[in-house]
């Protein structure tokens, strides 16, 4: 029974912070839709920020949760960068047709984001992710690492399946009582074969407050979460592609600046971080204390004063 607990698990590395993030007015001093075509899929991206300079790329959680979740983040990095809102195949408008391992795989995601550099003529990324974003933007840079100028993680993402467990383990670990019953509830393999999306979703809203170190943040984040903004398909499709995956390798490969900001109270743990950081050679490691898995949304202050330091240095 281990396997759909890890699968919705890797949902729920989703950062959870669309809600938060759905009524804030950002300001771009540009704004540009576009779209690129790959293996007869459209994937659709959004850029805001100013009409010139430095890319970032902006990668949501996941995999299979909606780009509006980094709207505080593209707001925020939008002053200065233009920022790519990239709506991750399966996710937003970048619809697929099927969702099995043929479509849902790590290597289909990183050519995705490197058509998508191609498309915009941009030499290099700064590549800017949450969770399942993370790893994406990691496993991206040690890929193509002619094509990542840095990478910023704020709220990590597990490196392996057994990281994973220790993922799902956190979670349950800091679920009370009503919270375990309510999941318990939408586990009834009737209310799953009723509606199995539905079912998803009120697991993953019982788990919101493990998410957080403000258990009021986290309340409000749960009342106002919305299933549009998620593809409970894409995580078991993944898992089915990656089976027990471990992205260690392609972390050794990564040769840009690469901070790793992580809240002290993160349900990935910090045993997942610090090998992190001991794979990529030019890494920085900062902890955020009281916080949870979204830096920016728990302690922004902290979080943008560290991030706006470490892209100040870039060469």
């Amino acid at each position: 029974m281990r396997t759909p607990i890890i699968a919705l698990a890797l949902v729920g590395a989703l950062n959870l912070s669309v809600a938060a993030s759905r009524n804030v007015a950002a300001a771009p001093q540009n704004s540009v839709d576009g779209k690129v075509a790959r293996d007869g899929v459209d994937l659709f991206y959004h850029i805001v920020g100013p009409a010139a300079g430095d890319y970032v790329l902006v990668l949501s959680g996941g995999p299979g949760e909606d780009i509006h979740s980094m709207q505080g983040v593209a707001d925020e990095l939008g002053k200065k960068y233009r920022c790519v809102m990239w709506e991750q195949r399966g996710t937003g408008r970048s619809k697929l047709p099927t969702y099995d391992s043929s479509t849902i795989n790590l290597n289909a995601y990183i050519e995705d984001i490197e058509v998508l550099r191609k498309q915009l003529h941009a030499e290099k990324f700064i590549v800017v992710g949450n969770s399942w974003g993370m790893i994406l933007g990691l496993a991206y840079a040690g890929t193509h690492p002619d094509a990542v100028h840095a990478v910023v993680t704020i709220g990590s993402g597990p490196i392996t399946f057994e990281y994973l467990g220790v993922f799902s383990d956190n979670q349950f670990a800091r679920l009370g009582a009503c919270e375990l019953e309510v999941r318990d509830f939408w586990k009834d393999p009737a209310r799953e074969s009723a509606d199995s999306d539905r079912a998803a979703f009120e697991r993953l809203r019982a788990a919101t407050v493990a998410y957080f170190y403000d258990r009021k943040k986290a309340l409000l984040m749960a009342a106002e979460l919305d299933p549009k903004d998620y593809n409970f398909h894409v995580p078991p499709a993944f898992l089915s592609a990656e089976g027990k995956y471990d992205f260690r390798p392609k972390l050794k490969t990564i040769t840009a600046p690469v901070l790793l900001l992580q809240g002290r109270q993160d349900l990935a743990g910090e045993a997942n971080i610090i090998e992190v950081q001991s794979l990529i050679k030019n890494s920085t490691l900062a902890f955020v204390d009281k916080c949870g898995h979204m830096p920016w949304l728990e302690q922004p202050e902290q979080t943008w004063k560290i991030v706006g330091d470490f892209l100040a240095r870039l060469p």
